[in-house]
């Protein structure tokens, strides 16, 4: 078993830029399709989310299958 946490730090600086989409619209974006994650900027990062990494490999997969396809696919703009 897994003694410790796995994370990932997403910088989305470049994709808000190039979209016009906001950190806030992303996040509430990915949680509307069952992804969990959490805003980066309590960790100093700030157009960044923070993922706990530490799930089965076809969670994983399915989660970034459903960020791929609903959320960064789709204008998330408010």
């Amino acid at each position: 078993m897994p003694e410790g946490t796995y994370m990932i730090f997403l910088d989305l600086t470049g994709y808000c830029r190039r979209t016009g989409n906001t950190l806030d619209a992303v996040i509430k974006a990915g949680w509307d399709v069952g992804v969990s994650w959490q805003d980066g900027r309590a960790f100093q990062g700030p157009c960044h989310i923070r993922m706990n990494l530490a799930s089965p490999f076809s969670r994983i997969q399915e989660a970034f299958d459903r960020l791929d396809r609903y959320v960064f696919h789709v204008n998330t703009q408010c």
